[in-house]
């Protein structure tokens, strides 16, 4: 099964993003799943998404993410992933966050990177899968 490492923007909006986002990210994880891609994540992405639900309190929130992360596959984090992310930020010219995530997607194979951000639209490795969102 071929791996698509998903980004954190994709889980936000999809749970707190306008209604509008959300079939164009709902089709597109479903079309890569029937085509054979296995989502993942990462405790990176999860620090991502659960901090503003956590410091807010609110539980339900933070029980939708667990629960929507939960089903994705969860790509370890291993030691050199800061080293990796190091050379993927000056390489690709990415702040320290997506760094970090490419890294992680780039130890484990992913050949995809799913997200709706175009700072991303020029990775080299793993290939961008950019979702477009209709216009606010």
């Amino acid at each position: 099964m071929r791996l698509a490492y998903v980004d954190s923007c994709i889980w936000i909006t999809l749970i707190e993003g306008l209604e509008s986002y959300r079939p164009p990210i709902q089709n597109a994880l479903a079309r890569l799943a029937h085509e054979g891609w296995e989502l993942c994540t990462s405790d990176a992405v999860r620090l991502e998404v659960l901090v503003r639900p956590q410091r807010l309190g609110d539980n339900n929130l933070v029980d939708i993410y667990e629960a929507l992360l939960d089903a994705a596959r969860t790509l370890p984090v291993r030691p050199a992933v800061f080293k990796d992310a190091l050379v993927t930020a000056t390489r690709e010219g990415l702040k320290a966050m997506d760094s970090v995530h490419v890294a992680i997607a780039a130890q484990h194979g992913c050949e995809r990177f799913v997200t709706t951000d175009p700072h991303f639209q020029d990775l080299t490795s793993p290939s961008p899968h950019l979702i477009a969102l209709p216009a606010a």
